[in-house]
C-alpha cells in the first residue's frame, strides 16, 4: 500500500510506456493526474529526490483553506471550499503536496477533531463558550463575557490591528490557573506552560502559519526577562516582530520572529513596568465558590469541551472570508487598542452593551487613577498656576504641590518633603517630571527676589496632557474692563464739633446705606458687562462645545468664573479648550446652535 500522502506523479511507472501501472490509460487520457492519491501498485521513483513531504497546521491550499486535525485517530486536513467542508489526508500547493503536523511532537496542546453537526450561529457558540467559565469560575459576570469574548477573537486574530492581553492576579488558590485551564481548552491553538522560556515562545509563534495563544502561568518574574518583556511589549500589534542575532558554525545573521497574537498570563503579583502594565487588562481573582470545582472535572466535561472545541474550529474556517464589523468608542489611546478588537468579535451580539458599559467604567477608573498619581497632582498644579505665554516658577511649583499633598518640609533638608501617599519626594524629581511628562522647558531667569528657575510650557501640548490626566486648563481670558464707582473717595481730615456729630449722626448712618446700595449695583453692573464681554469673546472664537458625560473634578468656569462641576466643555479654533458651567455652557451651545 502506498505511503500516506504519495501521489500517482511520485510514482515510477507515471506516463511509462509498458510499464505494469493498471491506470496507464486513464492517465493518458486525462481522467487522473499526477496529484491524485497513489493506487496499490505504487512504487517510489527511485531516480526523483527522495525529500521528505512539508507538514503544515492551517493555510490556503489549492483545495481550499485548511486546518490541521485528527480524524478517526489520524492525522488529516480540514478543508471548507465553496461554502462545503471537507476531510483528506493531504493537501497541494503548486502541484506540491504537504501532510498536517502530528501530535504530540509537532505542537503542544490536544488535537482538534471534525464536528460534524450544523455549525450553530454566533451568538450560540458565545453562550456556549460563556458557560464553561460560569461554570468553572466564581467571577463577576462582566469578566466572564470578556474571557469569552476572548476565546471568540482568538480564532481571528488575523483580522484586527491590536489584540489584548489578559492578566489573572491573585493570591493562592483564587482561580488563576483554572482560567488558564479553560483558555487552553478553548482558545485557538494554545500553548500553556509555567514560567516559559523566551527561546520557546519565539520557536512556537515562528513556527506556526497563523497567531495562536500563548497562555503561562506563575508569571511574577515577567519584566525581568529583558526578551520575553520584548514579546509581550511588542506583539499585541499586527505584524509584530523581534529581531534577534543567530550565530551558526559559517555565519551569523539577524532572524524576524513573529510576536504577535492573544496571551495569557497569571502571577500573584502585578507587573512593575509601566510598558507591561498598559497592555494588559488585569482580572483580580478571589477564592470563591463556582457551581463546579475543577477537581471535579470528569469525561461529560471533557467531551463536551472537545466539541465546543471542534465548533469554534469550524466557525474559524467558516468566516475565514468575513470582515469584522467596524466599530466607534468613546476612548482613545491604549484603552481602544486593547477594547476595539472585543467589540468588534461581539459587534451585533446582546452582550455588546454589557462590554461597552465595562469600557465607560474603566475609563473613569484609569482617570482616576491617573489623576492620583504623582504626576497627576503635578499637572493639575501646572494647569492652576499657568498664564498664556508666562513661565511658572519652580518656587510656586513646589510650594503648591507641597500644600497639595501634604508633604512636610525639614529645614535641613530643603530640597525634599515627605508625603504620606508618595514617600519622599525630591525637588530633582518633580524637574524632571515637569520636563518628561509635561515638555516643561527650564530657564534661569532674574526676579525681584534674584535668580531663580522658571518652565515655560506649550499652551497646545498642555491642554493635552491635562485632557490625559483629567484636568482642565482654564483659559485665562484678559480684559480691560475696570471697576469704577465701587471705591469711597477718601474722606477729608475733617472733624465736625461735639454738637453737630450727634446732629448728623443719623444723616450720615443713611447716606453710608444708600451709597453702599449704589456701590454694590454698580460692581454687579460692571461684572455682568465683563462676564457678558468674555462671552462674546468665547463665543466669536469657539469652534464646539459639547455637554460632558464624564464626572470630572471641580473645575472653573472659563466664562463666569464660577468653581463647581464642568458641565460642558469648549474647544476653539485653536483646538485650546476649558470647562464650562451648566448655565454657560446651555448659553453658548443655544448661541452657536442660532449662528449655524
Amino acid at each position: 500500500m502506498a505511503e500516506r500522502g504519495r501521489t500517482c506523479g511520485d510514482c515510477a511507472n507515471w506516463k511509462v510506456r509498458g510499464s505494469p501501472c493498471t491506470y496507464y490509460d486513464s492517465i493518458v487520457r486525462g481522467v487522473l493526474n499526477k496529484r491524485d492519491p497513489a493506487c496499490e501498485d505504487f512504487i517510489a521513483n527511485k531516480k526523483a529526490k527522495n525529500k521528505p513531504k512539508q507538514h503544515k497546521i492551517c493555510g490556503l491550499s489549492d483545495q481550499g483553506y485548511f486546518e490541521a486535525i485528527y480524524h478517526e485517530s489520524k492525522p488529516a486536513f480540514l478543508v471548507f471550499q465553496n461554502n462545503r467542508f471537507g476531510v483528506v489526508e493531504y493537501l497541494t500547493i503548486d502541484d506540491e503536496s504537504f501532510l498536517p503536523k502530528e501530535y504530540p511532537n509537532e505542537f503542544p496542546y490536544e488535537p482538534y477533531g471534525y464536528f460534524e453537526g450544523e455549525l450553530p450561529s454566533r451568538e450560540e457558540i458565545f453562550w456556549k463558550v460563556r458557560d464553561e467559565f460560569d461554570l468553572f469560575l466564581d467571577l463577576e459576570s462582566n469578566w466572564k463575557d470578556y474571557l469569552a469574548a476572548c476565546v471568540l477573537l482568538s480564532y481571528q486574530q488575523e483580522k484586527v490591528r491590536t489584540i489584548p492581553y489578559v492578566y489573572f492576579v491573585g493570591d493562592n488558590e483564587s482561580g488563576k490557573t483554572v482560567a488558564l485551564n479553560l483558555l487552553n481548552w478553548l482558545c485557538y491553538r494554545p500553548m500553556l506552560g509555567v514560567t516559559i522560556p523566551s527561546a520557546d515562545t519565539y520557536g512556537y509563534l515562528d513556527d506556526a502559519e497563523s497567531p495562536g495563544t500563548i497562555l503561562e502561568d506563575e508569571a511574577q518574574g515577567l519584566y525581568k526577562d529583558l526578551d520575553k518583556a520584548k514579546i509581550y511589549k511588542a506583539g499585541y500589534k499586527q505584524g509584530a516582530v523581534v529581531p534577534r542575532t543567530m550565530i551558526t558554525q559559517n555565519k551569523r545573521f539577524i532572524k524576524y520572529f513573529r510576536v504577535f497574537c492573544f496571551k495569557a498570563c497569571a502571577a500573584e503579583e502585578m507587573p512593575r513596568v509601566k510598558g507591561l502594565i498598559e497592555r494588559f487588562i488585569f482580572i483580580a481573582m478571589a477564592e470563591g465558590y463556582p457551581r463546579k470545582d475543577w477537581a471535579d472535572f470528569n469525561k461529560e466535561d471533557e467531551t463536551r469541551l472537545r466539541i465546543l472545541r471542534n465548533i469554534l474550529l469550524k466557525w474559524r474556517l467558516a468566516s475565514k472570508e468575513l470582515a469584522l464589523s467596524e466599530i466607534e468608542l468613546p476612548v482613545k489611546g491604549r484603552l481602544k487598542e486593547l477594547w476595539k478588537p472585543i467589540i468588534q468579535i461581539v459587534s451585533g451580539l446582546t452582550v455588546e452593551k454589557v462590554l461597552r458599559s465595562q469600557i465607560e467604567a474603566l475609563q473613569k477608573e484609569r482617570l482616576s487613577e491617573k489623576t492620583n498619581t504623582l504626576e497627576g497632582h503635578l499637572v493639575k498644579i501646572v494647569c492652576e498656576l499657568f498664564v498664556s505665554s508666562q513661565p511658572v516658577s519652580f518656587v510656586d511649583i513646589w510650594q503648591a504641590l507641597t500644600s497639595d499633598l501634604e508633604g512636610k518640609l525639614d529645614d535641613k533638608k530643603p530640597n525634599k518633603m515627605d508625603t504620606p501617599e508618595f514617600g519622599e519626594v525630591t525637588k530633582q524629581k518633580v524637574g524632571y517630571r515637569l520636563r518628561e511628562v509635561l515638555n516643561g522647558k527650564k530657564q534661569r531667569v532674574r526676579s525681584s527676589d534674584g535668580l531663580c528657575w522658571v518652565y515655560g510650557f506649550d499652551q497646545n501640548k498642555l491642554g493635552r496632557i491635562a485632557k490625559k490626566y483629567g484636568c482642565g486648563l482654564v483659559l485665562k481670558f484678559s480684559s480691560d474692563l475696570t471697576v469704577t464707582g465701587s471705591e469711597a473717595q477718601k474722606p477729608e481730615n475733617n472733624l465736625p464739633n461735639n454738637q453737630s456729630l450727634a446732629e448728623n449722626k443719623a444723616d450720615l448712618e443713611s447716606e453710608k446705606i444708600e451709597k453702599s446700595a449704589s456701590d454694590l449695583a454698580n460692581v454687579a453692573q460692571v461684572e455682568n458687562s465683563r462676564t457678558n464681554a468674555v462671552f462674546e469673546e468665547v463665543a466669536s472664537k469657539a469652534k464646539s462645545v459639547c455637554r460632558l458625560t464624564m464626572d470630572y473634578s471641580f473645575e472653573t468656569c472659563v466664562i463666569c468664573g464660577a468653581k463647581g462641576q464642568g458641565e460642558w466643555q469648549v474647544t476653539q479654533f485653536d483646538d485650546s479648550w476649558g470647562f464650562l458651567c451648566g448655565p454657560c455652557g446651555l448659553k453658548l451651545s443655544e448661541k452657536l446652535g442660532k449662528s449655524e
